[in-house]
């Protein structure tokens, strides 16, 4: 992963809202199970696709001019800019991943989507991310009287940004439909 060193803390367009709140995990095992979890259901797809389904945002000028990186503008919302949170396209790799696992006849294989080198760019974005907020919630062994042995515990305290603000956020300032195929000019 390539560090680059700058003076200040990179700017994103929901600083502002960024709050902890304490979560413990589930183990996702056994009754631990969440609802994101098994093979392709409808329920279970909408709920994947209400993680994340609003895509791109669209912040004013005077956010964009603090980003680190450039943005363009949307072209047909004279003042505002395309950005999408990583959160949100990270959840989108890890739902093609779950969709590739199960390869069901509804999710064929030679969809866009589920191609090899997508698959492995999607594997790598999530890599990055883990490293990058490398989450040091540490997790604790107990002893299981059935299975006489030492077991982790995943059901540990995290300290997590609190995803329902951020999702919040993304879903006011949805951008729609975005032209790719027209440059705006005031890049920023």
């Amino acid at each position: 992963m390539k560090a680059i060193r700058t003076d200040q803390r990179i700017s994103a367009p929901v600083d502002h809202l960024v709050t902890y709140k304490d979560v413990v995990f589930t183990s996702g095992l056994l009754e631990g199970r969440t609802s994101y979890q098994g093979p392709p259901t409808p329920e279970r797809d909408a709920a994947w696709e209400d993680l994340y389904s609003f895509g791109a945002s669209r912040i004013p000028q005077s956010s964009a001019r603090k980003l680190a990186n450039q943005t363009l503008p949307i072209p047909d919302d004279p003042g505002y800019y395309i950005v999408e949170l990583n959160v949100f396209h990270q959840l989108h790799c890890l739902n093609m991943l779950r969709l590739r696992l199960y390869s069901t006849e509804e999710y064929e294989m030679d969809h866009p989507t589920m191609g090899s080198q997508h698959l492995e760019h999607c594997m790598d974005a999530i890599r990055q991310s883990l490293m990058c907020s490398a989450d040091t919630a540490p997790h604790s062994w107990a002893w299981d009287e059935s299975t006489q042995r030492a077991k982790v515990v995943a059901g540990v305290l995290h300290t997590c940004k609190d995803f329902d603000a951020i999702r919040d956020w993304a879903r006011q300032n949805e951008a729609g439909y975005f032209n790719t195929s027209r440059r705006g000019d005031d890049v920023i």
